[in-house]
């Protein structure tokens, strides 16, 4: 099996990590009604995140979002790698939906997050939360493809 875990990757694992907590923070102000932008504040799944978000620390919810999103990123990297390591970005997008929809499912069923799945999975049911799970992995991997094409940011990084 070829190296999936070269040092760019790895260091793209440190910025999923970083950019899920910080949208998860977004998210919790547009919750709380403190951030508008285009409605989305007004969506559902937001709206129903405000009980949620009261009972946990911003910090506390930051980094369980940002370990969800790290490890939706290292299934993400193995499935690319087994499927097509040069998949194009629709492609790519689409795989990203579907992994984070599945991982997902396994936060929904596992029991492990009784705060999460009584005000999160519960109200919105089963096809809309893996829809919006879905939807917040394509956004956390659209902000990390926008961060990585802003040279600036990527000679930080690199």
């Amino acid at each position: 099996m070829k190296k999936v875990w070269t040092e760019e990757k790895l260091k793209l694992l440190i910025l999923a990590f970083c950019v899920t907590g910080i949208w998860d923070v977004v998210l919790r102000y547009m919750a709380d009604g403190k951030i508008a932008f285009f409605g989305i504040e007004n969506m559902k799944w937001v709206t129903v995140l405000r009980d949620y978000f009261k009972k946990h620390t911003v910090l506390a919810a930051a980094l369980l979002a940002a370990f969800v999103g790290a490890i939706s990123f290292i299934l993400y990297q193995y499935a690319r790698e087994y499927i097509n390591p040069k998949m194009d970005n629709g492609v790519s997008l689409v795989l990203l939906f579907f992994i984070s929809s599945i991982v997902g499912l396994g936060m929904k069923y596992s029991g492990l997050y009784p705060v999460l799945y009584e005000h999160y999975y519960k109200p919105l049911g089963g096809p809309y939360s893996f829809i919006a799970d879905g939807m917040s992995g394509v956004i956390v991997g659209i902000t990390i493809g926008v961060l990585w094409e802003i040279p600036a940011i990527k000679n930080i990084i690199l």
